[in-house]
């Protein structure tokens, strides 16, 4: 809940300094000049010069927050995120509003980040929002918000950016900032406007990664057509991304039913995916058997499909080497625990332990295995490929098929009645 806010007004009492001398001007200069530390000492003396004759004319701003100590209890972000109630603009002063705004400048430089946005948001107060002029200071607001890491300060950040992007719709960098930033969130389709108006807008040469992110965020809207277009406009650009020919290979098999775009990312990814990507690689010969078995091709099928066996087989071999080094390692943990218990050589403690989280270890690369072997569908791949042999009538092979199948708890009821037909078929000779 925000804290009552403390209203008051520090009076800075100058002394005689050089800053007298000065022109009230010279903040400018000095500031372009990156004299910050100047910049910011005239713009504070001029500050306090005109609230102190506010004073002596009982004009003080109602709400003016102390320039030389923020209070603890001013909650800056909600003050900004509600500016647009009643009681936030005290009037229309160009002179303290641009003093105000350098001062928020200089402070940001000089690294005192709370100060900066007391002094933006003061800047706003004594002005009233020009379009295409005042989106500036709501993108440096931005800015300034976005070095926090806080959610409250996230929420400051977007609220300030949205601000300048409908200050000056033209400024397409306010889009294109807006929809990388609410890509991570949960607002998918104000994402997706934003960038899509940035790649439709821009002058420039786009990132990939923005047609990437597009096409994620299309892909999670269960949009696939443009998911797919977005995939496409990445791998322009990047045409040897195996992980995205595959991605749009998969997209356009099982979401949109394009099989010749589908054939041809795919073949493309086996080209140039990494070996040891057993997962892609073994599911790219998956989905292009699959497509080969709707087009009735069988023998074509099966060819893809073994492909995919041998991957799961390399898998299981990879297991098996791991479960006999499992063995071992159980039984040199056995052996020093023995050693612990009985001879009491508590120094080799240590040696044990690491032993244990070597085991362990090897525990997790198992279970990651098995995961990875179950996401290979290894009784659907036999099923079809014991059906794909039925169809060219090499009937034998197909039961020893539909019998692995059975094994991996793959349609087993229908795979029983399959062998008892075709066994029936082999005995008649038809």
């Amino acid at each position: 809940m925000i804290k009552k806010m403390n209203f008051r007004l520090i009076i800075i009492i100058l002394f005689v300094s050089p800053l007298l001398a000065q022109s009230a001007d010279d903040y400018r200069a000095l500031y372009e000049n990156k004299k910050y530390g100047e910049s910011y000492d005239i713009v504070i003396s001029r500050l306090n010069e005109i609230y102190s004759k506010m004073v002596e004319e009982k004009r003080v701003p109602v709400g003016y927050i102390s320039l030389t100590n923020i209070a603890e209890d001013v909650d800056l972000v909600s003050l900004f995120r509600n500016r647009k109630e009643k009681g936030f603009f005290l009037g229309d002063n160009s002179e303290l509003s641009e003093l105000h705004l350098f001062a928020a400048r200089c402070s940001v430089q000089l690294n005192r980040k709370r100060d900066g946005l007391n002094h933006y948001i003061q800047s706003l107060r004594f002005k009233k929002t020009e379009l295409q002029r005042d989106d500036v200071i709501f993108y440096e607001i931005s800015q300034l918000f976005k070095t926090y890491d806080e959610p409250l300060y996230f929420k400051g950040y977007i609220d300030a950016l949205e601000q300048a992007y409908t200050l000056n719709r033209t400024e397409y960098k306010y889009s294109h900032e807006l929809g990388n930033a609410l890509y991570t969130t949960k607002e998918i389709k104000k994402a997706i406007f934003h960038l899509r108006r940035y790649v439709d807008n821009s002058q420039g040469s786009i990132e990939p990664e923005i047609y990437l992110k597009l096409a994620s965020l299309y892909e999670g809207i269960e949009k696939y057509l443009e998911t797919e277009k977005y995939y496409n406009e990445y791998l322009r650009l990047k045409p040897d991304d195996a992980e995205i020919l595959f991605a749009l290979g998969y997209i356009a098999y099982l979401k949109t039913g394009n099989y010749i775009m589908a054939e041809s990312f795919l073949n493309r990814a086996l080209t140039i995916l990494p070996n040891d990507d057993i997962y892609r690689r073994s599911k790219s010969y998956e989905y292009l058997g699959d497509m080969l078995f709707n087009n009735l091709k069988y023998k074509k099928a099966i060819e893809h499909y073994l492909q995919c066996i041998n991957y799961q087989t390399s898998i299981l071999n990879s297991i098996d080497s791991n479960k006999t080094k499992r063995l071992k390692k159980n039984a040199e943990i056995n052996k020093l625990k023995e050693t612990l218990i009985y001879n009491k050589e508590f120094e080799k403690y240590e040696e044990y332990e690491i032993l244990v989280d070597e085991r362990n270890k090897i525990d997790k690369d198992i279970e990651n295995l098995q995961l990875e072997f179950t996401k290979l569908q290894p009784g659907k791949v036999r099923w079809f490929i014991a059906v794909s042999y039925e169809k060219i009538e090499q009937y034998e092979e197909a039961i020893n098929y539909y019998r692995e199948a059975i094994s991996y708890n793959y349609n087993p009821n229908s795979a029983r009645d399959m062998i008892i037909k075709l066994r029936l078929k082999i005995k008649r000779g038809y």
